[in-house]
């Protein structure tokens, strides 16, 4: 018997993974990882989800170990399979296998050495660039007081982070103000060309299995949250071949093994996409893989139970879309101004779609109202 982990519940993202795995394998119990490990959070995820919630304490590594190992032994008659859902976790799993040995989980990820490449913008840089594969112009941050004044404007960011959090750019010299030199001093940072006009953002998103790509796609960003670059609101399914293609020979290179997203940004001085970072894990917008019929989170699964991978694709277009709250506070904040806000044709909805209604009713209410959101929304 198969049982399947999605670890880190709470989350927006592991609420579409379970809705989106109960739907498709309805016979297969879920496990859901329990972040704060309180009788409380427990109750509320089964509440929500119907399935066994386990205490898996992913904000500590010695205690997330030895929480991988409890879950295992409470199943040891099931076969589990581990759903790589975050990074951090991600690197957690790995650490638990060092320790104890796969016990009795399934997964597809690669080596452990790929893995942190790949989660490393540095190192990943690095390996695009000795491979004379595309990637932004990268320097070292000791390098910074050496630039000529044609390689400036440069953008720093965190090695290891996501989103734009800890980012600064310079224009010149002087930017490089004493509080970013600080900040810079305390943690691994990339020092990277910054590309002019660089709003095309483009993802491409792959399934590999024994070194093998089982399938791919690529998704184009329509609107996000803020205006300028953010979380994404509305995207739609674009197959981008050459992109697709491009991002093929960087993970074969590699080795890579398992789900993983790439971002390319157009450098229009050169009409060439360039590779800005990886996230070798499940993406946000998952559910558009599924609900294009592209499946690279189910066949993931289907894959680690000895099955076959299956397709369906639709051949109309289609959209995936975070409606409720963020693009009904947007249309809110924008006094109704925002144009084909109205059309839900073939789209799929973000914290809802997949889920039963009063399982999104409790999980999107109890978000809406976490000072994180209210905060956030009222920054933007």
């Amino acid at each position: 018997m198969y049982r399947i982990l999605v670890p880190n519940a709470e989350t927006r993202k592991a609420f579409d993974v379970i809705s989106i795995l109960t739907y498709t394998f309805p016979d297969v119990p879920m496990i859901c990882g329990n972040t704060e490990g309180t009788m409380s959070i427990k109750r509320h995820l089964e509440c929500i989800f119907r399935g066994k919630a386990e205490v898996l304490r992913t904000d500590n590594a010695v205690l997330c170990v030895e929480d991988f190992c409890a879950i295992a032994d409470k199943y040891k008659d099931n076969q589990i399979v581990f759903v790589p859902a975050e990074e951090k976790t991600i690197a957690h799993f790995y650490k638990f296998v060092e320790k104890y040995g796969q016990k009795n989980y399934v997964y597809i990820l690669p080596k452990v050495e790929v893995y942190h490449q790949f989660r490393d913008k540095k190192a990943l840089n690095d390996f695009c660039s000795e491979n004379k594969l595309s990637a932004p112009i990268h320097y070292k941050v000791e390098e910074i007081d050496n630039l000529r004044p044609e390689q400036f404007p440069v953008l720093l960011k965190p090695c290891v982070g996501s989103g734009s959090e800890g980012q600064y750019r310079l224009y010149k010299w002087e930017d490089y103000a004493d509080f970013i030199r600080e900040e810079v001093s305390k943690k691994p940072y990339l020092v990277q060309e910054l590309i002019p006009n660089g709003h095309d953002v483009q993802g491409t998103f792959y399934l590999y299995h024994n070194g093998e790509m089982v399938d791919a796609y690529s998704h184009q960003r329509i609107r996000t949250s803020p205006p300028t670059g953010g979380v994404t609101v509305l995207s739609k399914l674009h197959i981008n071949l050459p992109l697709i293609a491009e991002g093929k020979k960087i993970l074969d290179k590699a080795g890579w093994n398992g789900l993983v997203m790439l971002e390319f940004l157009l450098d229009e001085r050169t009409g060439k996409y360039k590779v800005i970072e990886a996230n070798p894990r499940v993406w946000g917008s998952i559910m558009l893989s599924e609900f294009s019929g592209r499946n690279l989170l189910s066949n993931y699964v289907r894959l680690c139970m000895n099955q076959s991978p299956l397709f369906n694709y639709r051949t109309e277009e289609t959209y995936i879309r975070w409606f409720f709250p963020v693009d009904v506070l947007s249309y809110v904040k924008k006094l109704g101004k925002i144009k084909g806000f109205w059309n839900f044709k073939n789209t799929c909805f973000i914290n809802w779609s997949y889920a039963s209604t009063w399982s999104a009713i409790q999980f999107n209410l109890s978000n809406l109202f976490s000072m994180k959101n209210i905060k956030r929304f009222f920054r933007h």
